[in-house]
């Protein structure tokens, strides 16, 4: 799956970061908002580890479910999701939280969804950065502060907040303690 060339950086450093979790066993990551499934298909080949994808469009799943079979997509919104508590080690997200209508709600239900020690990683627009000020959905990009206190709120730990070089898109990661 061909990632564009301003998610390659943030992307890459993204699967470092499940790999170096990844030892004997096979970790369930869940991607969030997967759309057009880039993110939770490269995951698979990059990492394979189970991967499932979810995203509210019965449209794009659809049109997925065609692309790949070795991951799993569901129809599914992240701030009301299906799955039972403690079932994956890492959520996902790429370029999505900021389309998504409660992203509050959906982090709370991605920190329900994470077994303990699990982790959030979340690709998405720096807001209020002069290279995103121009895209269609600048006003509801997370600047890094916003998007850590919201992580802190939702009860996240051990935020780190890491900027492509562009500085146009972020990396965030939080785990559930």
């Amino acid at each position: 799956m061909e990632l564009l060339a301003n998610e390659v950086e943030l992307v890459k450093e993204l699967c470092e970061r499940i790999k170096a979790e990844k030892e004997d066993t096979k970790l369930k990551i869940l991607d969030i908002g997967c759309g057009t499934g880039k993110l939770a298909i490269y995951l698979r080949e990059a990492t394979g580890c189970d991967v499932t994808g979810i995203d509210p469009g019965r449209e794009s799943i659809e049109k997925v479910r065609l692309k790949s079979s070795s991951v799993t997509f569901e129809v599914q919104s992240a701030e009301e999701m299906a799955f039972a508590n403690h079932s994956f080690d890492f959520v996902v997200s790429l370029k999505a939280l900021h389309e998504m209508a409660n992203p509050e709600a959906a982090l709370r239900e991605s920190r329900r969804v994470l077994k303990e020690g699990g982790r959030i990683l979340v690709i998405d627009w720096v807001g209020g950065v002069a290279r995103t000020r121009s895209h269609a959905h600048a006003k509801k990009y997370f600047t890094k502060e916003r998007l850590e206190e919201v992580l802190s709120e939702t009860g996240f730990t051990g935020i780190r907040i890491e900027l492509n070089k562009e500085g146009e898109l972020m990396l965030v990661e939080g785990e559930k303690a």
